[in-house]
């Protein structure tokens, strides 16, 4: 009998052991000289953290934007490229029309020298005494009327076509300038982004290196007051006789929390949809390509994801309608969202 009042008076004294731990805890984080510094730390540690989930998101938005970009720069080298072999091809026809130019002119000359030479000088009259009949010297004036004639819409032609050659030739020379301002401004639009991509991943490495050293602090503290508490329970306690060597469970170890962050290259099987209504997202991004509403529990806003069929996404909106594995995709046309319906897809975390 007094060995089983003894336990119970262990057994109580470690209960009250326990329940003085447990109000000198906070009091030693919350309410001891350094208890301010603890608050203003935790303040500090959840301001940087919607920092860096601000920036993550401007870090995506950044991205999408320099894909486009070099999307754009890639389409403008392809046009640029048809340009040049259509210059390529003009200048042929235009040295083509003018060895034609050149040989008409030629001939015409060689065939004037001819008749010079043999002392007609292209004279009606002398042609027709030098004929055997009024036949043959009309023959022969027709037959010279043809080829001059011929000759003249060969050269006619030609020139025409130079002319028009020549045109193009200037036409494609103003689209080449064009397009070379075009591919300039977007190669300058592409190494902002570059620069500002840097400069944001470069903003997210500080925070997070400040969030880091502002959580051991925390840990630090929160050390101290425990080993604060601790010592304050004992010296109380001290009067109170040695508990004998017994095991005792106080309950279980709390579960671990649900729901995990995701890893890259990690795949979902989701329910998609598409949306196109205007305006800002959740996050306080404005809509636009690659911005998709998800369910944050199950993917988290800034996640940045690859979706088939759509290309890159990063979840920065929710809707009352997106719970669970379900994703809406932005596009610019409501019948396109409408006509796309719910589809099955598999993504993958970036």
């Amino acid at each position: 009998m007094r060995a089983r009042r003894q336990t119970l008076r262990l057994v109580a004294l470690a209960f009250c052991a326990a329940v003085l731990i447990g109000i000198a805890l906070p009091a030693a984080v919350t309410g001891a000289p350094g208890g301010q510094r603890a608050a203003s730390l935790s303040a500090q540690r959840a301001q940087l953290g919607q920092r860096s989930h601000n920036a993550l998101l401007e870090l995506y938005s950044i991205e999408t934007r320099l894909e486009r970009a070099r999307a754009q720069i890639a389409l403008l080298d392809g046009q640029r490229n048809q340009l040049e072999r259509e210059s390529a091809s003009t200048l042929t026809s235009l040295r083509l029309a003018k060895r034609v130019i050149a040989a008409t002119r030629r001939t015409l000359g060689a065939r004037a020298r001819a008749l010079y030479e043999s002392g007609n000088v292209n004279d009606p009259i002398a042609i027709m005494l030098g004929a055997e009949s009024i036949d043959g010297a009309v023959t022969r004036l027709e037959n010279i009327r043809q080829i001059a004639n011929q000759q003249n819409v060969v050269l006619r032609r030609a020139t025409q076509t130079q002319s028009k050659l020549l045109r193009l030739k200037a036409d494609l020379a103003e689209r080449r300038a064009a397009l070379d301002r075009l591919h300039a401004t977007a190669l300058a639009n592409a190494r902002s982004l570059e620069a500002a991509r840097s400069s944001k991943a470069a903003t997210i490495h500080r925070l997070t290196s400040a969030r880091a050293l502002t959580s051991r602090q925390l840990a630090s503290l929160s050390t101290q007051a425990t080993k604060a508490a601790t010592k304050s329970v004992q010296t109380e306690s001290q009067a109170a006789p040695a508990p004998p060597t017994t095991t005792t469970e106080s309950g279980t170890p709390p579960p671990p929390p649900s729901g995990g962050s995701l890893e890259k290259g990690q795949q979902l099987t989701v329910s998609a949809t598409n949306y196109c209504l205007k305006g800002s997202t959740a996050s306080g991004l404005p809509v636009g390509p690659g911005i998709m509403a998800s369910d944050p529990s199950v993917i988290p806003l800034g996640t940045r994801v690859s979706v088939p069929g759509y290309g890159n996404a990063v979840a920065a909106d929710t809707g009352s309608a997106v719970q669970g594995l379900t994703i809406d995709l932005w596009v610019a046309s409501c019948a396109k969202a409408a006509a796309y319906g719910r589809q099955t897809l598999t993504i993958t975390i970036l």
